[in-house]
């Protein structure tokens, strides 16, 4: 199976200069990066879900709405923001927006210390309940007829979630994990794993492939049936130029950066999302811009080249 690799198109608010306030991506810019990547073979285009960034899932379906063959969505949502039939209503929306593009990533954001969660009046404790919930009502609505549930933290009873998509009740679910009861989560339900942890070589993501490995057996599924994707920092530079500051990056020339990342496919990894980085510009670092899109093209190119 080839490598599949993604990126994230920045939704969040950065800096235009070092020393400058935060100030928001615009959307003319965001939608010329997605057009430009998916012109260079980039295999999935993701938004994040944060409080405070563009509201992801709007902007999931913009970038559905101007691009044509990348898989799109949200990597990844926060289960804690709505309720699981209104994600599987608006999962089928975006489905049929997409023509069978989506692929739905599902969260625990940022748990129970998360301070930004009463100003929208949402409840703070029992983070990891909510989210097994979370997961388990919407995979279920997703695939299965409708049902009735009172449960813990959600009642639903017979949602009716309009039509459905071009992938019917096969939209892939991912479910972000990093730790084993969030794992167990992923086990049960997900058709693939996101590991929550940004990983560099094989070494650093044994632990978690060998975490997935661990709920799977719990749970008495087969491994190789639970795809693992994974989260990558990089910074490409045409001289090779290491970003010493960044323990957690991939960085050096195109073809070194392609070396990796073939490394972390070898050890069980079938998709890698990036952080694109800019040596350049430090402020920018994680904020994709033309430039480094550009220079990710040129790993893609020494990645086929190694394939």
């Amino acid at each position: 199976m080839t490598l599949r690799l993604g990126l994230y198109i920045p939704t969040w608010p950065g800096a235009d200069r070092p020393g400058a306030s935060r100030v928001p991506p615009r959307w003319a810019d965001m939608r010329a990066l997605a057009v430009a990547a998916e012109d260079l073979g980039v295999d999935s285009l993701w938004v994040a879900d944060e409080l405070g960034f563009w509201e992801g899932w709007t902007f999931a379906s913009a970038l559905a709405a101007v691009t044509s063959r990348a898989q799109v969505g949200p990597l990844v949502m926060c289960t804690r923001y709505r309720n699981p039939a209104l994600v599987a209503s608006m999962a089928r929306a975006l489905d049929e927006v997409s023509g069978g593009r989506l692929a739905l990533g599902l969260g625990l954001g940022g748990g129970g210390g998360d301070a930004r969660l009463p100003a929208f009046g949402w409840e703070a404790d029992a983070p990891l309940g909510r989210f097994a919930e979370a997961v388990e009502l919407t995979t279920r609505l997703l695939r299965d007829d409708t049902f009735a549930h009172a449960g813990r933290f959600v009642s639903i009873d017979h949602p009716d979630l309009g039509p459905e998509g071009p992938q019917g009740r096969s939209i892939p679910i991912w479910v972000a994990a990093g730790k084993p009861r969030t794992m167990a989560v992923a086990a049960r339900f997900a058709d693939a794993v996101s590991l929550s942890e940004v990983v560099t070589t094989p070494a650093s993501a044994a632990p978690l492939l060998a975490g997935v490995r661990a709920a799977c057996e719990e749970v008495g599924r087969d491994p190789a049936t639970l795809e693992v994707t994974g989260i990558v920092r990089i910074a490409p530079s045409p001289d090779g130029r290491l970003d010493a500051d960044r323990a957690d990056t991939i960085s050096g020339t195109p073809a070194q950066i392609a070396e990796a990342l073939a490394a972390l496919h070898a050890a069980g990894l079938s998709h890698l999302t990036a952080f694109i980085g800019d040596p350049e510009d430090a402020h920018l670092y994680s904020a994709l811009t033309p430039r480094s899109l550009e220079r990710f093209g040129a790993v893609m190119e020494a990645l086929r080249a190694l394939a």
